[in-house]
């Protein structure tokens, strides 16, 4: 009975212990556990350790209300005490909640001389009404202790004062220092605690957001751009639900700085009178001191009175016209122009100006090709008597050049057609930058030609050739002009259009008596016109002789102990010469003579395709009559011919 009595005394005494932890306000609930326990029957009694938590305000008061809101100060308070009832200092108290909710300026704090322990609590979101659970936890004499309160937060009032910039007004591309006050709940914003966003009518800002500083600001550089001009509006603004504020910076004009001319495309053309691209856009582009495009700039463009005089103009929209063209720059500071050749070759200048101090000249834009004329064209070959008669697959080449009336090249890619009337010839090729073709002819075909000539014809699209009086590139009524008729292939090379001869029709003929002229060759018969053709087939025709491998040599003249001539052939045709390139040789063949060669004039075929004569030079001595000379011509492909000739 005794003990029962005893057991209720300590357990009486204990419940008011505990009751006397303290903690006060709205206080948190403690709880706590230990590793170890004990008991003791002696009559004094013991306690535990207690964590009180409470919210307070700056002043330090608890709220009745566990309420945080942005713009006022709040704190977390915890209140560590010992089982003895007293305070314990330099507790390592930890506190922690839903970040997303609230926000604490430490996870932990160390207690103070009076076991108290606090941080900083703020609402995470200026905007987000909401609620969390904040708690804190420490350890005393191996007790842990936990205490824990509800609190919630509401949306502050965010208000942006006037934005203000540093200078207010500015040239283009130029900065500006710009600044928005900021309150929250009608408090100055802490540090970092409002986010201000800035952006511009015209230009940008750098950084686009900013937050605000310990005064409660927020700051950005505005930064103008070239095409920024007068009052540009600058806009602030923070979170949702809270105004825009805006301000104005005076932004002053850019100035251009300078003009430059940066293309012109292509920069050759050809004569309006002839086929290819007679149209180039030109380019100018305004820029600022920078270096950067300045669009809607009026550039005034004009030609020189050089390329005006040669017939240039400018196409505008279908129209020509030489007049003086007034053009705006584009975004990127660009201003174009087309230009249209004239009749005449000209290098051709463009001006652009901004102003009469500010302006660029083009360079490098020519007006040159014209149509291949009938006088200015020719036709050769690398060889013009080939190893070819009895032997296939020898070759020469054979090129075709001409150029217009002003002898300019004509146009990059002319076609020119080859035909032959016997062999093989390539039958197209493309005129290059010298204004020349070339394709291949090859000895081939189970008939050759009885005279051991060829003919070869080549021709391309042009125009006649005329005497220009009043010199401006163009045939007026009057003025000579050589007619041409229809192109045919001279295969018996007699000059006239025989039956049977290939006719090739094209460009523009007639039915009129070619009149005598020294291009109207190869012209059929009564096709001219008696008018000036812009449109022909300019022609020319080329021999070539297909020689015999073995030559004929036949003295020329009379031999003497100077020496002598003699004639070398192909042994198949008399008129026909030995190949291009054959070799000539003499020695003298009688012993026993102090009679010398001196040199053979020339000791080589030279590029022709009749037969020619050589001349074998002797010393001259008296000892040389009577001996005898061996000379020897010897082929491309190595086959020697010799002969021996006697000096009287």
């Amino acid at each position: 009975m005794r003990k029962l009595f005893s057991q209720l005394m300590n357990a009486t005494l204990l419940a008011g212990l505990v009751a006397c932890g303290g903690g006060g306000g709205s206080a948190g609930t403690t709880t706590g556990s230990s590793g170890s326990s004990s008991s003791s029957s002696s009559s004094s009694s013991t306690s535990t350790p207690t964590l009180t938590l409470a919210l307070v305000d700056s002043a330090g008061a608890v709220l009745s209300v566990n309420a945080v809101t942005s713009g006022s100060t709040f704190y977390a308070r915890a209140t560590v005490v010992n089982a003895a009832g007293a305070a314990v200092p330099n507790a390592l108290v930890t506190f922690s909640t839903d970040n997303t909710i609230g926000t604490l300026s430490s996870a932990a704090v160390l207690t103070n001389a009076s076991g108290v322990g606090k941080v900083q609590i703020s609402p995470a979101n200026l905007t987000v009404t909401s609620a969390a659970q904040l708690t804190a936890q420490t350890t005393v004499s191996s007790t842990v202790l936990s205490a824990s309160l509800n609190y919630q937060t509401s949306a502050a009032n965010v208000t942006l004062g006037a934005v203000t910039s540093t200078p207010s007004t500015i040239t283009a591309l130029q900065s500006s220092a710009v600044t928005v006050a900021a309150t929250v709940n009608g408090v100055a914003a802490t540090a970092g605690q409002v986010a201000v966003s800035f952006s511009a009518s015209c230009g940008s800002f750098s950084p686009t957001t900013a937050t605000t500083s310990s005064s409660g600001s927020a700051s950005s550089t505005y930064q103008s751009t070239a095409t920024c001009a007068g009052a540009v509006t600058l806009n602030a603004s923070a979170v949702a639900g809270a105004a825009a504020s805006t301000g104005t910076v005076n932004v002053a004009a850019a100035q251009a700085a300078n003009i430059l001319f940066t293309s012109a495309t292509p920069t050759s053309l050809v004569v309006a009178s002839a086929t290819g691209t007679k149209q180039s856009t030109v380019k100018f582009q305004v820029v600022d001191g920078t270096g950067t495009g300045m669009g809607s700039q009026a550039v005034t463009i004009s030609l020189d009175a050089q390329s005006s005089a040669a017939g240039v103009t400018f196409n505008v929209g279908g129209t020509f016209t030489a007049a003086n063209q007034t053009v705006n720059t584009d975004g990127s500071g660009y201003a174009s122009v087309i230009i249209q050749s004239g009749t005449l070759p000209t290098p051709i200048i463009v001006k652009g100006a901004v102003s009469a101090s500010m302006f660029a000249f083009s360079s490098g834009i020519v007006v040159t090709s014209g149509t291949a004329s009938q006088n200015s064209s020719s036709l050769t070959a690398t060889k013009t008597s080939i190893e070819g008669l009895n032997v296939d697959g020898i070759q020469t080449t054979l090129t075709m050049r001409a150029s217009d009336r002003q002898s300019n090249p004509i146009p990059t890619g002319t076609a020119v057609t080859f035909v032959a009337s016997h062999g093989t010839i390539q039958g197209s090729c493309l005129t290059d930058a010298t204004s020349s073709c070339s394709v291949t002819y090859t000895s081939s075909g189970v008939v050759r030609p009885a005279s051991g000539f060829v003919q070869i014809l080549a021709y391309m699209n042009g125009e006649e050739s005329f005497v220009d009086l009043n010199g401006n590139n163009v045939w007026d009524s009057g003025e000579t002009f050589y007619d041409m008729g229809m192109v045919f292939r001279d295969d018996n090379f007699n000059g006239v259009s025989d039956v049977g001869e290939q006719t090739y029709p094209g460009g523009q003929t007639g039915s009129v008596s070619c009149a005598s002229n020294p291009y109207a060759f190869n012209s059929v018969t009564s096709t001219c016109d008696n008018t000036w053709s812009s449109s022909i087939r300019v022609r020319q025709s080329l021999k070539l002789g297909l020689s015999a491998q073995t030559a004929s040599i036949i003295l020329s003249g009379t031999a003497t102990i100077n020496g002598f001539a003699v004639t070398i052939a192909s042994s198949a045709n008399a008129a026909v010469g030995m190949p291009t390139g054959s070799t000539i040789a003499a020695a003298v063949g009688t012993t026993g003579t102090t009679c010398t060669v001196s040199s053979v004039s020339p000791n080589t075929v030279r590029n022709v395709n009749f037969a020619a004569n050589h001349a074998v030079l002797l010393n001259g001595l008296p000892s040389c009559s009577g001996v005898r000379i061996d000379v020897i011509v010897t082929s491309p492909l190595g086959i020697a011919t010799p002969a021996s000739f006697f000096i009287p």
